[in-house]
């Protein structure tokens, strides 16, 4: 049975090793490489090179949990979306080949899970924020940071403030104090709050190439996308919430 799934598989337009992959995450489910590697037979950097392409076709997922990539595959009705795929192709190819098609950058999402994951993250970001970088935060109640961050927010604080990180904060009417005595102790830290109350468990970091939602459930989760385009439709969006603030 599992020959001919792979079979149909590749007819579906997944190469060999593709196949392999996915119908071994499909068994496995949440699982790390080695696992993969052990029920596909195949060699570790062939299934390092499935994993990539499949995660690009939408068919294969990953989560970080205490800084090691996990994997599992997305349900075969994805495998739906595949065919439509092709469909859309064939239909657009012909104006595809008159015209000079200016691709997007591409984009990477990754979500890290649990405290540790989240932490690591978090000091992933500042540093490979440039100097003098400005980090736009829309928060509100439920905003975990600095509890999540514990003992390393100090640290945090100290090398954020040391490569000049500027960051705007927008928030609800009920963080004032609380946003007032960060003021008094972090440079280039501003706020501005909006009226009412909102926020729930989750936030939004803006950062000039990326943006990253946390969602302060158990676990904490970090979903960071990769984008410059995506951030900067962000920031704009941001920059209009800046503007119906108040001090």
């Amino acid at each position: 049975m599992r020959s001919d799934l792979e079979k149909d598989l590749l007819g579906l337009g997944l190469a060999s090793k593709e196949a392999l992959v996915y119908l071994a995450l499909l068994s496995l489910g949440l699982v790390g490489s080695s696992k993969i590697i052990a029920e596909s037979g195949l060699h570790g950097q062939f299934v390092y090179q499935a994993i990539q392409t499949l995660e690009q076709k939408g068919l294969v997922q990953h989560v970080i949990q205490n800084g090691r990539k996990k994997f599992s595959a997305k349900p075969p009705s994805v495998l739906l979306n595949l065919i439509e795929q092709q469909r859309r192709t064939a239909e657009t190819v012909v104006s595809q080949l008159q015209s000079v098609l200016t691709m997007p950058a591409p984009q990477q999402l990754e979500v890290f899970q649990g405290q540790d994951s989240y932490v690591a993250q978090e000091f992933e970001l500042l540093e490979q924020a440039s100097v003098g970088s400005e980090l736009l935060v829309i928060g509100g109640l439920g905003d975990k940071f600095h509890s999540i961050m514990g003992e390393d927010i100090h640290t945090y604080n100290n090398r954020s403030i040391k490569k000049r990180i500027m960051i705007r904060y927008m928030g609800c009417e009920s963080q004032r104090e609380e946003l007032k005595k960060i003021v008094s102790t972090r440079p280039n830290f501003k706020f501005r709050l909006l009226p009412g109350e909102f926020g729930g468990e989750v936030n939004t970091n803006i950062w000039p190439d990326c943006i990253s939602y946390n969602i302060f459930g158990t676990p904490v989760n970090k979903i960071t996308l990769r984008s410059k385009t995506i951030a900067e439709s962000q920031r704009q969006f941001f920059e209009t919430l800046w503007g119906m603030g108040k001090i």
